[in-house]
């Protein structure tokens, strides 16, 4: 149970002046014994109340976290402290009860004792009826709200799938048949001939007393029914010709969940521009400035992931400029703009969730931002752009038609690459940068460099769109650059081109003419380029003489070079 972290920690404190404190993080904590064993107890049930509440961790007892040497630091944990005691002790101040793993550690010649616990199943609290929960380095309160979503985001609640009270003659028959058509059309057309209560059974829409769940309710309730399960419940649609201008479309509804995903996102398509694209091979491709299958599916997600326990409605703006998709509640426990796209499907209302997704209006894998970032990308605009205030989840999609070099590039492409997210994100980025690494492209892939650099080989190797570039191509994490073939196919889709020597000499030229020299940082800045790159051009330029040094430093991006022999007059 204890974790690797702890040994390596142990090793480092008190070393060159580490203390305790700069060691510890979202798993590890350090304290010293206190003045009694009463106290000390306490001390460490608080401590395991925080770290159970989020995702485990361990306190090591007999540290003093603030000490700067080693003998300082290690300050031991008596023998008159037994495991079992120390087990108990904490059993005794934790509700529900704690129990937890406790060893003893030997560090030179000191007895310390770690204390582990995993991820709670339950919220815990201490004595006092106090939880917290550890985010980064510190114990913040934890109060029910939070605990419910945490709750929600381990599978443990779902307000979909509990009972609404309102039974089966409160459904609507108008979307009890479109339900029927959407399973027909699902290839689910064993389900329906089936009457009404066989098919809520079959869905799991209905609970054991026979009252419809939450989520049949939201699906399939008459309007009147559905106000009373979710108060506030809706949705809201506006058109503006420009950003700025009065709003010459308004929508707003009160209908069941099939039906109101079926209203905005029709509202949505009516009022799409379309340019027709004609490709190789005689094929004529449509784009809009919203492509439909990303627009459905945030649309979609904005309703089975919103928050009903929380007052609002989804609400859709529209204009050319942009289009704006708003529901309430922030995003589930554990998920941020910053892993949408890599977290594990944990969506807040399963049932509901798993509904949708039998009858194909969207993806229960978790795979529906994939989606969504998927067809914005192959027609060259940017992924959407998601923000979650904690009280809303904002997704938005830039306007305009995209870019026909890069959609003419990407239907030439094998399907695999054509359609792979990584690929799509990294060759977006390529248009705009001229190389890319590992670690900057794990940030916008949302994964760790080393997988990011299994993107960038199999695009090197197996794709042969990017190559390594020379200098760093002996590196663990090289910065990749596109080959001149697909600079070439890509054409007008990239915004930067690759510089000549004479355009790069004349650059460096006319900056030191305004500013009077030039540094390898700011080489690095004038081109995109890589620290080595960037030498390079500087050691050309000084062979030449072109350039010489100001200074009798032997080296650093901060040298300041300036006019040679061979500089032009």
């Amino acid at each position: 149970m204890e974790r690797p972290e702890v040994d390596v920690a142990l090793q480092a404190v008190g070393n060159n002046g580490v203390t305790a404190d700069s060691l510890e993080s979202e798993t590890l904590e350090f304290k010293l014994v206190a003045e009694s064993a009463k106290t000390t107890y306490t001390l460490l049930a608080d401590a395991l109340v925080c770290f159970v509440n989020a995702g485990g961790g361990t306190v090591v007892l007999g540290v003093d976290d603030k000490a700067t040497t080693r003998t300082a630091a290690l300050r031991g944990v008596p023998a008159s402290y037994n495991l079992d005691q120390i087990r108990k002790g904490i059993f005794d101040r934790t509700q529900p009860p704690i129990t937890p793993f406790v060893t003893e550690k030997t560090v030179d010649g000191v007895r310390l004792v770690a204390v582990s616990v995993p991820q709670g199943v339950l919220p815990h609290c201490n004595r006092a009826g106090l939880a917290t929960r550890r985010l980064g380095k510190e114990c913040l309160p934890f109060p029910p709200d939070q605990q419910r979503e945490v709750m929600i985001a381990r599978g443990q609640v779902d307000w979909s799938a509990e009972s609404s009270g309102a039974r089966i003659s409160d459904l609507s028959p108008v979307e009890m048949g479109r339900l029927r058509r959407l399973l027909d059309t699902s290839g689910r057309d064993h389900l329906v001939e089936l009457s009404d209560s066989a098919l809520m059974d079959a869905l799991r829409l209905l609970v054991s007393d026979g009252t419809v769940t939450n989520a049949g309710v939201i699906l399939l309730g008459e309007e009147t029914i559905l106000q009373k399960t979710v108060p506030g419940y809706g949705y809201s649609y506006q058109f503006r010709p420009t950003t700025g201008s009065e709003a010459t479309r308004r929508l707003r509804g009160t209908r069941p969940l099939l039906a109101a995903i079926e209203t905005v996102v029709e509202a949505v398509a009516i009022r799409q521009e379309v340019h027709p694209l004609n490709i190789s091979g005689g094929v004529q491709l449509q784009l809009t400035d919203y492509p439909h299958d990303a627009v459905r599916e945030l649309i979609v997600n904005a309703f089975i992931h919103r928050s009903y326990e929380t007052t609002g409605t989804v609400d859709i703006e529209h204009s050319p400029e942009r289009l704006i998709i708003i529901s309430p509640g922030g995003l589930v426990a554990g998920v941020t703009p910053q892993n949408i796209l890599t977290h594990p499907s944990t969506p807040r209302n399963r049932l509901l969730t798993e509904t949708i997704s039998i009858l194909q209006l969207a993806e229960r894998t978790g795979q529906g931002i994939d989606r969504a970032y998927r067809e914005m990308l192959r027609v060259g605009k940017e992924p959407p752009a998601i923000e979650d205030t904690g009280t809303i989840v904002r997704a938005t999609l830039t306007g305009g038609m995209g870019n026909d070099a890069f959609v003419r590039f990407i239907n030439e492409l094998p399907p695999k690459a054509g359609r792979d997210v990584n690929v799509l994100l990294t060759l977006t980025h390529l248009r705009t940068s001229s190389s890319i690494d590992a670690p900057r492209l794990g940030a916008v892939i949302q994964r760790p460099p080393a997988e990011a650099q299994e993107v960038l080989s199999a695009m090197s190797a197996e794709y042969h769109l990017i190559e390594p570039t020379r200098r760093t191509a002996g590196k663990p994490f090289p910065s990749y650059r596109l080959l001149s073939a697909t600079v070439a196919a890509m054409s007008r889709a990239i915004t930067y081109a690759r510089r000549d020597a004479d355009e790069i000499d004349q650059k460096i030229i006319d900056h030191i003419n305004e500013y009077g020299y030039v540094t390898n940082r700011t080489i690095q800045r004038l081109f995109d380029i890589h620290i080595y790159a960037a030498r390079d051009i500087l050691n050309k330029l000084q062979k030449r003489q072109v350039l010489v040094k100001l200074s009798d430093a032997r080296g650093g991006i901060g040298i300041r070079y300036g006019r040679g022999p061979q500089f032009p007059q």
